[in-house]
């Protein structure tokens, strides 16, 4: 739950519903993990203890499952600001190495583009004047 909450908080507790909806139902969950936990240490069979043990881990693999999608919206809110051009939160480095950076738009496509479209409307003007005489000759 301590990775859950550092995640939310560098995410600002802004989550979509359906992440919402599953950390109510973990919070459902470890409820009856307490639950099994009383239960076992009130009578400690081994079918209550099996129940206990299963509930544990259905509830360490919900954690799992959110840790890793809560990381995915993280880390896609991080690209999508870097993409806007607005800073991302400073926070400590995963890893050493450097971060990747977006590649540089290019001006040369952009003028290249440009001229392609004047060809072609030129192109299709000289086609259209030459298909009017075609016409006018008949």
């Amino acid at each position: 739950m301590e990775k859950i909450e550092i995640l939310l908080e560098k995410l600002d507790n802004r989550i979509t519903s359906s992440l919402a909806k599953r950390l109510d139902d973990l919070d459902d969950w470890n409820d009856k993990l307490d639950l099994a936990g009383q239960e076992y240490e009130k009578n400690p069979s081994d079918e209550n203890r099996t129940k206990y043990n299963e509930v544990i881990e259905f509830v360490e693999g919900k954690e799992l499952g959110i840790v890793g999608d809560l990381q995915k919206l993280l880390e896609k809110r991080k690209a999508d600001e870097l993409a806007k051009g607005i800073p991302a939160p400073v926070t400590p480095p995963a890893t050493t190495e450097a971060p990747a950076t977006p590649p540089a738009k290019s001006e040369e496509k952009k003028d290249g583009s440009g001229i392609l479209t004047l060809v072609i409307g030129g192109v299709l003007l000289v086609a259209s004047f030459g298909a009017i005489n075609y016409f006018r000759k008949q």
